[in-house]
């Protein structure tokens, strides 16, 4: 998993329609993600994910920042972390599920 936030400043104009532009690129990768008042987390291959992230910055530079700041999260797991605390599905049921589905 991986969570990002982007802060674009601009010179003027208004901050969250810039970062609108940044979930646009999240919701056309077709990455399972979840957009969050502080972020917003993505599922897949790492590569991937970097890759979104670095599309969300340029659409906000495309929508008028002229710099931003991105905070990025990486979370790994493997086969033997089955059974620790940090494994994604822990407590997550049909009923509270977190993420958009991947589109296909």
């Amino acid at each position: 998993m991986l969570a990002f936030q982007v802060i674009p400043r601009l010179r003027e104009g208004n901050n969250f329609e810039v970062v609108d532009r940044a979930i646009d690129v999240v919701k056309a990768a077709g990455v399972p993600f979840q957009v969050g008042a502080m972020g917003t987390t993505m599922q897949g291959e790492l590569e991937e994910l970097l890759t979104v992230v670095k599309a969300a910055q340029n659409a906000c530079l495309d929508a008028g920042a002229v710099e931003v700041i991105t905070n990025i999260k990486i979370h790994t797991t493997t086969a033997q972390a089955h059974d620790t605390f940090c494994t994604y599905d822990r407590g997550v049921t049909p009923a509270n599920a977190m993420f958009v589905p991947k589109s296909e």
